[in-house]
C-alpha cells in the first residue's frame, strides 16, 4: 500500500484502519456491533495482563517497562513489513520504538534515498528486471522502475521505495514525542551531499529528533564538520567469525536466489572480506575510543557486533562508560543469536541500545511481565485467555482453537505448554488456577533427522523472515 504521500497526522490515522483491515467494511450493522463487541472484550483481557493493541495490531505495554535495561531500535523498521518502506516505519512507531533505523543511499544524481545494499534486486526490483546500482541511477529517469518486493511472495508490489525526504516526513507525522530515527549512511558521499543531508534531516525533522550512524568514520567526521550537537554512531565492523557465519550461508544459499542474495549483499557492506589479509579493526578498546574522539569530538557512541561485545561485555560496558558513551549491539546472525546472547548477560553488562528485528513485546517478554489482575472473560477466546498462564504467548492467541481443547497453550518461550495438571499451593492471582507446565519439544530428534524428509521452508517463506530465527544456524542475517 503506498504511504509516501502522508505528510501529517490525519491522514496516518486514517491510513491505520486500511492497514489493520486490509479492504474496505462490507459488514452489516448487526455483525460490526459483534465485531465491536468482540474487540473490546479483547482488550480488556489484553489490559488485565498489562497490554493493549494498538490499530495496527500492535501489542504494547499500557506502561513503561524494562527490556532488560535496554533502549530498543527497530531495525530497518516493523519485522512486519518490507524493510526500510514507510509501512515498517509507521507500524515500528505504532509498536512504541523509542528509535527506528533506516539505511540511506545517495543515487548517481545526488537525491539521498532510502535503501539498505548498493544493488537493486533483495528488498526491491524493477519493472524492466535490469539490475541497478544505486550510486548509478539517475533518479528522475530510473527510479521510478523500482518496486518493492513483498516479504511472502518475493513477488514485486506497486509500491516505489522512498527517498529520504518521503520517508522523513510519514516519520514526523507518526512520530510520538521522543520518538527518533537513526540514519544509518550507506556508501560514500562527499561534503555537499552530507551537508544537504543533514539540511533535510533539519528542516523535515527538527533537531533532536534524529542522529546518524555509519560504518564509514569519514562519513560521520563529515557530518561533525557541519553539525556540531547531533549524535553520532560509528559502527565497528563484524567479527570475522560472524562474516564466516554469513559466507557458509551464503554457499548454502546458493541454491535459493533470495537466500544466495540477502547473504551477498550483506558481505558486501565489508570491504575486505574473503581476503587473506582481512583483519577485524576494533575500537572497543582506550586506544580505539581516543581515535574516535578525535575524528568525532563529541556526542558520539559505539556500535559493536554482539560475538565481539558479550565475551567481554562488563569491561567494554565499564571502558565506554567511563568516556560517558553509550554503546549499542547489533548481529549479522540472526536476530536469535543476538537476543539470546543478550539475554545471558548481567543487567549492568548489557548494552546501552539494542538493534533488533522483533517487536517490543516479542524482545521484552523474556526479560519481564506486567503483573496480572483477575479477570474472567465476556467471549468464548476471553475467557480462554483469563485461566491461562501469565506466560501466555498475545501474538499467537489465534492458535487457541487449535490447542486449549487439548490443555495446550503457546507460551512467550517458543514452546506449547500444558495446563492440565492442577498444582495445589497458593496462586500466583486470586481465582485462577496454577498450572505446572508441561514442555513439548518440537524439534526434530536423531531419528527424524536420519530421515529423507526435507525440512526446510519454502522458499517463499524463506524471502524475509525478519526475527522469526530460532538460532545462530538461522539463514536470516541482520546488518546495522
Amino acid at each position: 500500500m503506498q504511504l509516501t504521500s502522508f505528510i501529517n497526522a490525519s491522514l496516518v490515522l486514517i491510513i491505520a484502519g486500511f492497514l489493520t483491515s486490509g479492504c474496505q467494511s462490507t459488514q452489516k450493522p448487526t455483525e460490526a456491533l459483534k465485531v465491536d463487541s468482540e474487540m473490546t472484550a479483547l482488550q480488556q483481557a489484553f489490559a488485565a495482563r498489562g497490554f493493549q493493541r494498538s490499530p495496527l495490531g500492535n501489542i504494547n505495554y499500557l506502561s513503561s517497562h524494562q527490556c532488560g535495561a535496554m533502549t530498543l531500535q527497530a531495525h530497518r523498521g516493523s519485522v512486519r513489513y518490507n524493510e526500510n518502506s514507510t509501512n515498517a516505519v509507521i507500524d515500528a512507531l505504532d509498536n512504541q520504538f523509542p528509535i527506528v533505523e533506516i539505511d540511506v543511499r545517495l543515487t548517481g544524481d545526488d537525491v539521498w534515498v532510502v535503501h539498505h545494499d548498493a544493488y537493486t534486486g533483495r528488498a526491491d526490483g524493477t519493472v524492466d528486471n535490469k539490475r541497478r546500482k544505486i550510486a548509478s541511477i539517475n533518479f528522475k529517469k530510473e527510479w521510478g522502475y523500482l518496486r518493492e518486493r513483498d516479504l511472502n511472495s518475493g513477488e514485486l508490489v506497486g509500491t516505489v521505495p522512498p527517498t529520504f525526504v518521503e520517508l522523513a516526513k510519514v516519520f514526523r507525522a507518526s512520530a510520538h514525542r521522543g520518538q527518533q530515527l537513526n540514519i544509518e549512511i550507506k556508501g560514500s558521499a562527499g561534503n555537499n551531499a552530507i551537508e544537504m543531508l543533514d539540511y533535510l534531516a533539519f528542516k523535515t525533522l527538527g533537531a533532536g529528533n534524529y542522529f546518524y550512524s555509519s560504518l564509514s568514520l569519514s562519513s560521520l567526521e563529515r557530518v561533525r564538520k557541519i553539525n556540531d550537537e547531533v549524535q553520532l554512531f560509528f559502527i565497528q565492523s563484524p567479527a570475522l567469525a560472524s562474516l564466516k557465519k554469513v559466507s557458509a550461508d551464503l554457499k548454502r544459499g546458493a541454491a535459493n536466489d533470495p537466500i544466495y542474495e540477502r547473504n551477498k549483499e550483506e558481505l558486501a557492506d565489508y570491504e575486505g572480506f574473503g581476503s587473506r589479509h582481512y583483519r577485524e579493526k576494533r575500537y572497543d578498546n582506550r586506544r580505539g575510543l581516543e581515535q574516535l574522539k578525535r575524528s568525532l569530538k563529541r556526542n558520539f557512541g559505539l556500535v559493536m557486533d554482539i560475538r565481539q561485545y558479550a565475551p567481554t561485555a562488563t569491561q567494554i560496558k565499564r571502558l565506554v562508560g567511563s568516556q560517558n558513551m553509550p554503546v549499542a549491539t547489533y548481529t549479522v546472525n540472526s536476530h536469535a543469536y543476538h537476543a539470546d546472547l543478550l539475554a545471558k548477560l548481567t543487567a549492568n553488562a548489557r548494552p546501552d541500545f539494542a538493534i533488533i528485528d522483533d517487536t517490543q513485546y516479542g524482545f521484552c517478554s523474556r526479560y519481564a511481565l506486567p503483573p496480572m489482575r483477575a479477570y474472567s472473560g465476556t467471549t468464548p477466546l476471553t475467557k480462554q485467555i483469563a485461566v491461562l498462564p501469565q506466560d501466555l504467548d498475545l501474538s499467537r492467541i489465534n492458535e487457541l482453537n487449535t490447542y486449549f481443547a487439548q490443555h495446550l497453550y503457546p507460551a512467550i518461550d517458543g514452546s506449547l505448554k500444558s495446563f492440565g495438571q492442577p498444582e495445589k499451593g497458593p496462586v500466583d492471582v486470586p481465582g485462577q488456577t496454577q498450572y505446572v507446565p508441561v514442555f513439548l519439544d518440537t524439534k526434530a530428534g536423531a531419528r527424524e533427522h536420519g530421515t529423507e524428509v526435507d525440512l526446510t521452508p519454502a522458499e517463499a517463506i524463506q524471502i524475509e523472515l525478519r526475527g522469526k530465527s530460532s538460532s545462530d544456524s538461522s539463514n536470516h542475517n541482520t546488518t546495522p
